[in-house]
């Protein structure tokens, strides 16, 4: 189910020691990752990680994100609170609350919720 992978897709910045569930998998339960983690499955459950995480076109996530970067291409329905960046991708859809320090959003992005840009440390 989780496969540790030296990944290395530049255009997600993926570390070369992550973890990645691929699209047939379907999980029910919350996750926590140490690494880097990659998503492009489904996920029932809250997701909190530690590096950054990637989820993929096909990734879909019912549940609240927690961490310090993310990179969203898929559907996440929940909350989304990272301490760095999150990038809304073009083809991402996002329905929850967003808190973060810096937000990137592009064109094509579907957000349905509140956003709340916090500097940290100040």
């Amino acid at each position: 189910m989780f496969n540790k992978s030296k990944c290395k897709e530049k255009s997600n910045n993926i570390s070369g020691d992550s973890s990645i569930l691929s699209g047939s998998v379907v999980l029910t339960g919350g996750i926590r990752a140490e690494t880097d983690l990659r998503i492009d499955g489904t996920i029932n459950g809250n997701v909190n990680f530690q590096g950054l995480l990637v989820l993929g076109t096909h990734g879909d996530v019912t549940g609240n994100l927690t961490g310090k970067n993310v990179i969203i291409m898929g559907k996440v329905l929940g909350d989304v609170t990272v301490s760095e960046l999150i990038t809304l991708k073009s083809n991402s859809y996002v329905k929850g609350e967003i808190k973060a320090k810096h937000i990137e959003i592009e064109l094509g992005a579907i957000f349905i919720g509140n956003c709340s840009m916090e500097q940290h440390g100040n």
